[in-house]
């Protein structure tokens, strides 16, 4: 058999001729047709769809609107040409589908199928890789209306600038976008139904000159058949008329004067032919025309003779939040004087109020200090003994990082955006566990923790914009950034991901479960490709757990699909207004209830006895559940005491529970389940123990938790009362 590398050189060596052949091919397609009429028939063929539809990610608009951008870079990177076809039709529509899906198929063939130049660098080479595969088929965050409400809260502080530098604010430029998304589909809707009624008109007209066959005259079917195709015809012919629009029409249907209408067209359109002086040469060669700098990004708005146009829609949410971050750190004055600050504190304050949609406010601290003035971290949380050390880096991706052009930029901006805020968060852990007594200095006054009583401490690193796939398991790059020592990573997570995990993660104890989970990911044994909410929607289905035989013999794993949960909650709640069911873990009704009230506990460590039940998997659940509600049914029954126990993951942890007539007196329950605990830990020398009890006259589900964590060692006095005391009792396979 011939060896698999000479089967992928011929395929890549293959892919390399066809790359070549079917760019020229596009090339010579497109440049034979008028680009105005072309892109505004694209558009309303791929990328208009009914209010309140939902895509998914998967969507042919998803894919298309990749496809249009890219085509519209190409087209506005030349001037505009002469003499092209003005007719476009649905033939040479069809044409250009085809040879844009062939090259953007092709390009991704030959990039999959490249071998590195040596084999020491195949790690390089596939960080590289990843890179410019997310860049070539995902494009920006999800989420428009987080797009536009970040915009609007991040910009809004630099009003006073917008107006003086831009001429307009940036409730200005949201009001506007709005309203071209509002007009497009207030035309496209008035359009089709014009184009009917105009269809409609002249079938009957060819039908009373006698032009129509007897056939057409007399089927019902035949007339709408041609009455739909005369309205097509009149409809995507009259495409660039649709979606094209002067400044007085902008200024009529957004209702804004006139001169902040004319300042967001200056800032936000350009000409064929305009080329960013950074990027000269884009478009020209085949095999990085795909990663080339799209100046849609910079400017989403053609202009023509006097007429605008939108060519791709979805796009304006994206680059309204991006494109005027550069503009402002262009302008060093400002920048370096308070607009930096700004930005920065901005960040820290938002990450603030994502996590104090899980814990109470008094728990979320911003901007701790050292008792030395220094700052400890920008975010601090401190719930029931778990520790949450946040630093936030405004730092973005720069595009050479974002389209996998060279590996010194990637590791630069990873280390300015995580590497930087793992290394604080680190000293600030280092400090607070090498103190018995560490305090800190926060805005109530000075706060002294007591270091021993912390059971787990999670560092987090939380940047402004997502960095694709790169972060999600530091440990997939690693190897070739050497960035983190000691298989050590951060929980790096975007802001826009964090909003999204706040917002359906209801629970402290779920979300310290999901932070051990997402950190358990940089331990697995093998490469993993998928973004954050696609790791979310697979917590929600399946807990996020690899240790499964599933995963035992694999080398690599890439994750779609599991977002689309999450993706239409998102979508029925910010753009249809409605009142969805938010997403959530499968789990028996009652074991909901356990959780629930063991986070209303006040004793400590109860969010450690939470996060040891979500541990279960969906059987071990149903189990539990069975097991308690008998062991409470006994009590209630007969009134003597009735418990069981179990052990999970190879006797490291124990379970247990015991029901009793505590006759009102919860510290005798507490004792009498403590105890219990502590001796079933000893028999079966686990590290970590789980108790719960109930008292038979309690009207809650559980009404102590119990928490055991500490090295096993031999007592003789425990090992006699042991003995003494525990009976065999139910043992439960989980």
């Amino acid at each position: 058999m011939p060896d698999f590398n000479d089967q992928l050189k011929k395929i890549n060596k293959r892919a390399y001729a066809e790359v070549q052949r079917d760019f020229s091919r596009l090339a010579k397609t497109v440049d034979k047709l008028d680009p105005i009429k072309l892109l505004s028939q694209l558009t309303l063929t791929f990328l208009l769809v009914p209010v309140n539809e939902f895509l998914d990610e998967s969507s042919n608009t998803a894919k298309w609107a990749r496809y249009i951008e890219f085509l519209a870079g190409y087209l506005l990177s030349k001037k505009y040409p002469q003499k092209t076809k003005m007719n476009v039709d649905g033939k040479d529509i069809e044409h250009v589908e085809k040879q844009l899906e062939k090259y953007i198929q092709s390009i991704a063939t030959y990039l999959t199928t490249s071998p590195p130049s040596r084999e020491s660098e195949k790690d390089l080479e596939t960080v590289i890789a990843s890179a410019k595969i997310h860049s070539l088929f995902v494009r920006g965050e999800s989420y428009p209306h987080l797009l536009r409400q970040t915009a609007q809260s991040i910009y809004a502080q630099h009003n006073d600038w917008f107006v003086k530098r831009l001429g307009f604010t940036i409730d200005d430029a949201l009001t506007i976008s709005n309203s071209i998304i509002d007009e497009y589909n207030r035309r496209i809707n008035d359009e089709k139904q014009s184009c009917l009624e105009r269809a409609r008109m002249y079938v009957d007209e060819l039908i009373r000159k006698g032009q129509g066959s007897e056939e057409k005259r007399r089927s019902e079917e035949k007339r709408q058949e041609l009455e739909t195709m005369v309205g097509i015809y009149y409809y995507f012919g009259n495409s660039d008329a649709i979606l094209s629009f002067t400044l007085d029409d902008l200024v009529r249907f957004s209702e804004m004067p006139k001169e902040v209408c004319e300042s967001f067209l200056k800032r936000l359109s350009q000409t064929f032919g305009y080329k960013n002086p950074r990027f000269p040469n884009v478009f020209s060669d085949p095999y990085t025309a795909p990663w080339d700098f799209n100046t849609l990004y910079e400017r989403p708005i053609i202009l023509h003779e006097d007429k605008y146009l939108l060519p791709v829609p979805s796009l304006f949410s994206e680059v309204l939040l991006q494109t005027f971050y550069y503009d402002l750190i262009a302008d060093d004055g400002y920048w370096r004087g308070p607009g930096e600050k700004k930005y920065g504190v901005w960040l820290e304050q938002k990450t603030a109020e994502c996590l104090k949609r899980i814990f109470p406010e008094s728990e979320v601290y911003l901007n701790p200090q050292y008792p030395n003035g220094n700052e400890l971290c920008d975010v601090l949380v401190l719930h029931d003994r778990k520790v949450i050390i946040v630093q936030c880096k405004t730092k973005k991706l720069n595009f050479n990082s974002r389209v996998g052009k060279d590996i010194a930029s990637i590791k630069s901006d990873l280390t300015k955006g995580v590497k930087a805020s793992f290394d604080q968060a680190i000293r600030a852990r280092d400090y607070l566990l090498s103190n018995p007594s560490p305090k800190i200095i926060v805005a109530q006054g000075e706060l002294e923790i007591d270091s021993g009583q912390i059971s787990e401490i999670f560092p987090m690193s939380v940047t402004l914009e997502g960095y694709q796939n790169l972060t999600t398991r530091l440990a997939n790059i690693n190897p070739v950034l050497k960035l983190f020592a000691d298989n050590q990573y951060p929980w790096a997570i975007s802001l826009f991901d964090l909003s999204i995990v706040t917002e359906l993660i209801e629970t402290p104890a779920m979300f310290f479960h999901y932070a051990q989970r997402r950190l358990a990911v940089e331990k697995t044994n093998f490469r993993l490709m998928a973004d954050e909410i696609d790791l979310l929607g697979f917590y929600f289905d399946q807990g996020l757990f690899f240790e499964t035989d599933e995963f035992a013999e694999i080398n690599g794993a890439a994750f779609t699909g599991f977002s689309e949960d999450i993706d239409r909650y998102m979508f029925e709640k910010y753009v249809c207004g409605m009142n969805p069911q938010k997403p959530q873990q499968e789990m028996p009704a009652k074991f909901r209830e356990y959780l629930q009230t063991i986070e209303n506990m006040e004793s400590s460590y109860k969010t450690d006895c939470a996060i040891r039940l979500l541990d279960l998997g969906s059987k071990g659940r149903e189990n539990f559940v069975d097991a308690v509600e008998r062991a409470k049914e006994g009590a209630v029954n007969d009134g003597d005491l009735h418990s069981f126990s179990m052990v999970l993951k190879n006797n490291s942890i124990g379970l247990s529970f015991v029901a009793m007539d505590a006759h009102s007196d919860l510290e005798k329950l507490f004792k009498q389940t403590f105890t219990f605990s502590a001796l079933k830990k000893y028999t079966t020398r686990c590290k970590e123990w789980v108790g719960f009890g109930w008292d038979k006259n309690s009207k809650d589900p559980l009404d102590v938790a119990v928490f055991l964590s500490f090295d096993w060692y031999e007592d003789a006095e425990i090992a006699k009362l042991a003995k003494k005391s525990l009976k065999p009792g139910e043992k439960m396979d989980l």
